[in-house]
């Protein structure tokens, strides 16, 4: 997870960048790649493919981060590059459509309706996550392991806010689930 802190040192990387700063960009890779490399691999599945998409989302960066005019933008954006070269990648390397909106037909959920999951659980969880489907390891990964806002998580998945919502409480939901199913918890 990046920090408020480094979330805000990477808005002053991103304007040294623009003005023509290359060691920045440099630094910038050393913010976000592990995260980024996180979010990937729970998408791929491998970490050899997590690796190979990994570069292509910083060539992809550095090639388009010109095209980036708003620094606070940039976690989103990243993240946003970073799903679409996933899913490419799984496209192509496993011959079929990924599904991801397979959760827009659930209803609407309270906002106040949540499930919380202790730190120490956190490898149950890991696995928990690899049970799920796409769209729902993508809600919680964004939103609890990479700390990003509703909003953000909708602008890198390209739903609305309520989507967001629905897919978080029915994903928890989902973790929970299997993680009594399997004895990790929650019984």
């Amino acid at each position: 997870m990046v920090s408020q802190t480094e979330r805000i040192r990477s808005q002053v990387l991103l304007l040294r960048y623009y003005r023509g700063d290359i060691e920045a960009f440099e630094e910038l890779v050393a913010i976000w790649e592990r995260p980024l490399f996180y979010f990937i691999r729970r998408i791929v599945g491998s970490e050899e493919d997590a690796w190979d998409v990994s570069q292509e989302v910083w060539f992809q960066a550095v090639r388009r981060l010109n095209q980036l005019r708003d620094p606070e933008s940039l976690p989103a954006w990243l993240y946003q590059i970073a799903r679409n070269r996933a899913l490419n990648h799984c496209r192509t390397n496993r011959g079929r459509e990924i599904l991801i909106d397979d959760l827009d037909s659930l209803p609407d959920v309270p906002e106040e309706a949540t499930i919380d999951f202790s730190t120490a659980e956190a490898k149950a969880i890991h696995w928990g996550l690899d049970q799920l489907s796409l769209a729902q390891r993508e809600v919680l990964t964004l939103h609890f392991l990479e700390d990003l806002t509703l909003r953000e998580i909708g602008e890198i998945a390209g739903v609305p806010v309520g989507t967001v919502k629905s897919r978080l409480f029915y994903a928890k939901k989902s973790l929970r689930e299997i993680m009594q199913k399997e004895g990790l918890g929650y019984e």
